[in-house]
């Protein structure tokens, strides 16, 4: 008698313990769009001769008559950051090179951040007067990163809720405590630190310069170089900002 009322235990005990172990997995996103509050400049500088140190000087001549200008523009020391340099040979075009270097590059990144986008127009029209070559990246971002941060990752919260309660309600029962949150990393680079902003690529120089910024953002902005007599160039508007958080949340399920 003994053996089935323990397994009557058994699985009784089963039972209850299936019971607890109900719930549900849920996935949800919150996103919120900000107006952003500076724009982030990459100015490249590059030179080419057949020495590296003359390409070197020329270059330092330039990146300090830059540094310069900027200093002009009353752009703070905290706002501007050295940041990519590189030295590679050239062998000549492609079809046409030779077996040693008939060249050096010499190439020197700027980064300059401005919270006035009314100092973007004039200031990119001298550095080009200076010497620059490329404009690599017209980024515009958000500064206020963990306060837009926060209320994303809360909106994806209360989604996932949302999204569990109903539908624990179409399958007849209710939503209970959270047991597991699990948070996606989320990169949002446009409200990344301005010391830790990487390179991206780049383009040949024109005469009117065309600069596309992140995606989300809108506008259009046109330097004219060379041209007096141009038509001032407008900057339209930069649009907003997407800064997005990700969360998977196991929930209770209860009678």
């Amino acid at each position: 008698m003994r053996l089935p009322i323990f397994l009557l235990c058994f699985f009784n005990c089963l039972s209850l313990f299936a019971e607890e172990q109900r719930f549900i997995t849920v996935t949800a996103a919150g996103e919120v769009h900000v107006t952003p509050d500076e724009v982030v400049l990459e100015l490249d500088v590059r030179t080419r001769e057949k020495k590296l140190l003359e390409a070197k000087r020329k270059n330092d001549a330039v990146s300090h008559s830059l540094l310069k200008l900027l200093s002009d523009h009353q752009i703070p020391r905290a706002s501007i950051k050295l940041d990519d340099l590189d030295v590679s040979p050239y062998f000549g075009e492609y079809g046409e090179r030779q077996e040693t270097p008939v060249a050096y590059d010499y190439s020197r990144s700027i980064l300059v951040r401005l919270t006035e986008f009314d100092k973007i127009e004039p200031l990119l029209s001298d550095a080009f007067d200076a010497g620059i070559t490329h404009v690599s990246r017209m980024q515009f971002r958000v500064s206020s990163q963990r306060k837009h941060q926060f209320e994303a990752r809360r909106l994806a919260v209360a989604n996932a809720r949302e999204k569990a309660e109903h539908l624990t309600e179409l399958a007849g029962m209710k939503l209970g405590t959270a047991l597991q949150i699990e948070e996606h990393i989320e990169y949002n680079e446009a409200a990344a630190d301005f010391f830790a902003t990487a390179g991206v690529g780049d383009a040949p120089r024109p005469v009117a310069k065309s600069v596309i910024p992140n995606r989300g953002s809108e506008y259009t902005f046109i330097v004219q170089h060379g041209d007096v007599n141009a038509e001032s160039s407008q900057l339209n508007t930069p649009g907003q900002i997407a800064i997005s958080a990700e969360v998977k949340i196991k929930f209770e399920m209860l009678h």
